[in-house]
């Protein structure tokens, strides 16, 4: 405000080295909450420094690079930080600390059990809420700290768009999406994303600034999505979302893009090009959480299972009482698709375990570990947040904690539809909805493939820098390489043949994304409009 840029950007840079200091140092001390609380503590500054990054001022030109390594080291800060405790935890050899693990989980489970009863259940049954949340806490905070000491080396390494530019392929280019609020006086409400991109041959990231971000996220999304639901020409979401990008970065063969914002709940796939194509036809787009995963890929070994195992759930009874009102509707399609994929998948030697209807439970799912592919096909939910008021926090955690977006999304199985007429904010009073909170805790840190064959499974609440808080951070977070998921409700006829195209040119040519890519281009000649073949997304890399 005093204009004396030189000084301004001295002491916000020390500000931003002082919190990787504190992220590497402090961060597996503290909790999950605790880590969300204090990354929405100094993210703001980070949103201030990339309004000076990007201002055009003399002071501030060429901190591209800057601005793409501090994204390297917070976006998708969370979810990394989660999966690499449970990476660390289960890789150890340490049985204790795989014990700690393992009680820490039934810790949360109670827990879960504990925020659906009744004042009176509770006081009857002697459990106090509140304890055993800090126990939770305090057993997460443990594991974290003793789980950081396995990483200490690894993690010294500071990667930076140097460490992603020297992987990447001569005709590709990784792109981080950055979602802020400019800054005036204050972090105002206008919105700007900034998409910074490197290629092999750069010597510093490039920038393409979309100022409309306010719009972007209103108006063209609203747009976008009901030409989509509506089946309506879409004139207007390839001019804003993507022309501007591909314009700068020219055609190259693959872009790997770390999505943020409005990009997490659009497929840029399904978006139809000026000559009457879509985007998908002219881009091979490869969405990651943060485009350092391409350097980790390259560094890192991963443990697999020997053996080809695949777990697959559909077509569950949702009323296992005689319910007059059954509001789910049934889906014998997907017992179908189940059947046939996984026919499929034992003529090629794989060993396979089906769950339809009565067996399709939550606790089956629960049960599972590592299967190579986990298939469910099923209903998805998702229940945006309301505000929580003052009262009902003051009355207790019950209330706040079903606020977590992670409490309000999941697959519906086994008798969910008689949980729902009994609760609608508390999913984990009895099994019956597998929320993202719970599938956050599932055993495939060996599993390669994760289909939600799913309405509407790649929704949730958004964080900026932190993706879609859901489903895909849950299964994510559980360990699963690669992960296939649905944006909007589609038809069931049309899912089961993008399924079965899907997973029979996997099965031939061993080629997960492009099988994947090529089963929905075969798909638009019976069903042309996005609505059934632009839902689905892969994230993730193979």
């Amino acid at each position: 405000m005093q204009k004396d840029y030189k000084r301004s950007k001295k002491l916000v840079e020390e500000a931003l080295n002082n919190y990787e200091v504190f992220i590497k140092d402090f961060f597996p001390a503290l909790s999950e909450r605790e880590k969300a609380k204090y990354w929405n503590t100094i993210k703001g500054d980070f949103e201030f420094y990339n309004t000076l990054a990007f201002s055009n001022l003399e002071d501030f030109r060429d901190l591209t690079g800057k601005v793409y390594n501090y994204q390297l080291l917070t976006k998708a800060l969370l979810l990394s930080s989660s999966i690499k405790i449970r990476e660390r935890i289960l890789n150890s050899t340490d049985e204790q600390l795989k014990s700690q693990y393992n009680t820490w989980i039934q810790k949360k489970e109670q827990l879960t059990l504990a925020l659906s009863l009744s004042p009176a259940q509770l006081q009857e049954n002697q459990i106090d809420p509140s304890a055993l949340q800090q126990e939770v806490e305090r057993l997460e905070k443990e594991l974290s700290q003793k789980s950081e000491l396995f990483g200490q080396s690894f993690d010294n390494k500071r990667i930076t768009f140097d460490d992603v530019r020297k992987v990447l392929k001569p005709s590709d280019v990784a792109i981080e999406m950055v979602r802020y609020r400019y800054f005036n006086h204050t972090l105002t409400d206008s919105v700007i994303y900034a998409a910074l991109y490197i290629k092999k041959e750069f010597s510093k990231p490039k920038v393409i600034i979309l100022k409309d971000g306010k719009k972007m996220e209103n108006r063209y999304f609203k747009f976008y999505r009901n030409a989509i639901t509506g089946k309506i020409p879409d004139t207007y979401s390839y001019n804003i979302f993507w022309q501007p990008i591909v314009n700068e970065i020219g055609q190259v063969a693959t872009v790997y893009l770390s999505a943020d914002g409005v990009y997490n709940q659009i497929n840029l796939e399904a978006i139809p090009t000026p000559d009457g194509r879509y985007v998908i036809d002219n881009s091979n787009i490869v969405l990651v959480s943060n485009t350092k995963d391409l350097y980790l890929r390259n560094i890192k070994s991963r443990s697999t299972t020997s053996e080809n195992t695949a777990t697959m759930f559909g077509n569950p009874t949702f009323y296992v009482t005689a319910s007059t009102d059954q509001l789910i509707a049934p889906l014998p399609g997907t017992e179908k698709e189940v059947t046939q994929v996984q026919f499929m998948l034992k003529q090629k030697g794989w060993l396979t375990a089906e769950y339809v209807e009565n067996l399709a439970s939550e606790e089956k799912i629960k049960e599972m570990s590592n299967p190579k592919i986990f298939h469910i096909a099923t209903h998805g939910f998702y229940r945006p947040t309301a505000q929580v008021t003052l009262e009902q926090q003051i009355e207790g955690n019950e209330a706040v904690m079903a606020q977590n977006p992670l409490m309000r999304t999941g697959l519906l199985l086994k008798g969910a539809g008689d949980l729902m007429d009994k609760t609608s904010y508390n999913f984990n009073m009895e099994n019956g909805i597998l929320t993202a909170y719970e599938a956050m805790s599932l055993n495939l840190d060996k599993t390669d493939l994760v289909v939600l064959s799913a309405c509407e499974t790649g929704l949730g609440d958004l964080e900026a820098g932190e993706g879609v808080y859901g489903l895909q951070r849950a299964f994510l977070v559980a360990g699963a390489k690669v992960l296939i998921m649905s944006m909007f409700k589609v038809d069931d006829e049309a899912t089961q043949q993008l399924m079965l195209k899907f997973y029979q040119k996997w099965l031939n040519t061993g080629n997960l994304r492009q099988s994947f890519i090529d089963a929905k281009k075969e798909l638009r000649s019976d069903y042309p409009e996005p609505i059934y073949w632009g839902a689905f997304m892969m994230i993730g890399l193979d």
